[in-house]
């Protein structure tokens, strides 16, 4: 099983302080039955309870009680330490692997795995410590009536069979019921997600409206059928252990008295004994659906996991081992690059080859209609897509596997589809003050401060994030700079500025620039212009040849 390999992963220490405790209450468990199951035979045999039945009832209860609340907390922060560990893995992994093996993954299983499966398996594993008691305790008990009555020990065992095979028929259903629920509840996340992220076209087509909120219906109405079957599943398990307790006691109170001679005698250790069986028996079947469900998320988790294992990764530390050989760069190629969404279509979309050479502190504008491969080309540029043919040199040094992931190093980008974070990530010892100039240059000084070290308003227009996103790509200070349609929401002022100021201002300082841009009016701003169409470069003109037009 999943969980037990992945319970192996933790301090041997520490996993074998919980086990030798989970044992110790296990037996002291069983111990509560065997002092119990002689009294009540003393009791039945009009005695009274002894001195020694007393201390050995005390003292076994006391051992159970405290060795279960030390098994039970230590596997509690067992579990805790190894699910912030795959957490945390699987964070460190997204952030490493690249763009098009995070861009593949779906987003609503993977928030659905790391939040709500995580929480699960949280609660579920201290069950599993349990549930190893009631073994123990099945184990003893199973041994103590097999002193008490053979025959009695024999139907048990007969009745645990064919309760095995009854569980597995129904085991094998719940699992696919299981994935299908995590499946949907997944999709129901995405659909959710689309709702949220989409109000503003759901608010300007009613159809459109309409017919989102049917497939979240119907996706919720599938997840509603699957999780009333899944509570059908689980109900047969425990009506399954139901029918094999009293099925069990009938055979062995109106059956064994006629049958099997001394029954009598042990009438009153043998109805304790087998309660306690199965009612551990019981038990441990009612838990098993949360056992079922912790390893089928579990597996999902591992399996998100492997895919990013499996994609390329590279470390931050060797990206700024590698970034020290660019930094200082003189002239980036591009030499044929090449790249298509899905390199086995034909008929996949494809931008390349391109071959165009960038100078150090050069503003180069990408130009084309909607679709001509601007976005993606910038994104082969800055090495965010891996080039499919072609290669990249920075002062005609090719860059290759691993190194090309300090070459990216030298951008600070605002795409289209960028992410605003609240903080300065990585720039923690940076003059608030000077922060604050920018933020009253962008026209946000009414609606944002930067104090300690956070933005304290992102709720803005699209246009105010992208000024402050702006910001916090110019103060990374990085050499090269990367705007993919940055002044598309911007009113006429601040794209004004954009063009004739800030552009201007980070050549001045050494900067390159790569804009994408449909604001033929700044065409002059740029040292060449770079006219796309259908993924490959239709012309490249200079300043002067765009005068001369």
């Amino acid at each position: 099983m999943a969980l037990f390999d992945f319970i192996k992963r933790a301090d041997p220490r520490q996993l074998r302080w919980m086990w030798v405790l989970t044992l110790i209450a296990g037996c002291a468990n069983a111990a509560l039955i065997v002092v119990i199951t002689n009294v009540a035979e003393t009791v039945a045999n009009a005695g009274r309870p002894s001195l020694p039945g007393w201390l050995a009832f005390l003292g076994a209860f006391g051992l159970y009680y405290l060795a279960n609340q030390f098994a039970l907390t230590r596997a509690m922060a067992i579990i805790e330490e190894l699910l912030n560990r795959i957490r945390l893995e699987i964070a460190d992994k997204l952030r490493k692997s690249e763009l098009l093996v995070v861009d593949r993954l779906d987003r609503g299983q993977l928030y659905n795995l790391v939040a709500k499966e995580t929480n699960h398996l949280s609660v579920t594993f201290p069950l599993i410590v349990d549930a190893i008691q009631q073994v123990i305790l099945l184990l003893v008990a199973t041994f103590y009536l097999l002193y008490l009555s053979p025959a009695a020990f024999f139907v048990l065992l007969a009745t645990i069979g064919a309760g095995v095979l009854g569980y597995k028929v129904i085991d094998n259903r719940y699992r696919n019921i299981l994935r299908l629920v995590e499946r949907m509840q997944a999709e129901m996340l995405d659909a959710i997600l689309d709702i949220i992220n989409g109000s503003k076209e759901l608010r300007l087509n009613t159809r459109r409206s309409d017919a989102v909120a049917a497939a979240y219906r119907k996706r919720s109405n599938i997840l509603e059928r699957l999780l009333v079957r899944s509570v059908e599943h689980w109900v047969s398990l425990i009506m399954l252990g139901s029918i094999a307790m009293f099925t069990m006691l009938g055979v062995v109170v109106f059956v064994f008295p006629n049958l099997v001679a001394g029954h009598k005698t042990t009438i009153f250790q043998l109805v304790p004994v087998l309660l306690f069986c199965m009612g551990t028996l019981g038990k441990t079947v009612t838990q098993s659906p949360m056992f079922m469900r912790a390893e089928v998320g579990l597996q999902s988790i591992l399996t998100v996991d492997r895919e990013l294992s499996e994609g390329a990764s590279i470390s931050p530390d060797e990206a700024r081992h590698f970034a020290r050989s660019f930094i200082d760069f003189s002239t980036i190629d591009f030499n044929g690059i090449r790249f298509s969404y899905d390199p086995k279509d034909p008929e996949a979309y494809v931008v390349g080859p391109l071959n165009l050479t960038v100078s150090r502190g050069e503003v180069i504008f990408l130009v084309g209609g909607n679709g001509s491969g601007k976005s993606t080309a910038l994104r082969m540029m800055t090495g965010l897509y891996p080039v499919q043919s072609g290669w990249i040199g920075v002062d005609e040094a090719t860059v290759s596997g691993k190194a090309i992931a300090g070459y990216r190093e030298l951008f600070s980008s605002v795409f289209v589809d960028f992410h605003l974070f609240d903080r300065l990530y990585g720039l923690e010892d940076i003059d608030p003050s000077r922060v604050n100039r920018l933020i009253a240059e962008m026209g946000l000084a009414e609606k944002v401060t930067f104090e300690n070290g956070r933005f304290n308003q992102l709720h803005l227009s699209t246009g105010q994030r992208k000024r402050l996103a702006l910001i916090a790509a110019i103060v990374e200070d990085r050499p090269a700079y990367v705007f993919d349609e940055w002044s598309a929401e911007q009113d006429v002022h601040f794209r004004d500025s954009f063009y004739n100021e800030i552009i201007p201002r980070l050549r001045e300082e050494g900067k390159t620039v790569i804009a994408t841009t449909h604001d033929e009016k700044y065409w002059n701003v740029a040292d060449r212009v770079v006219k796309l169409d259908l993924g490959t470069i239709e012309w490249v003109r200079t300043k002067a040849e765009l005068e001369e037009q």
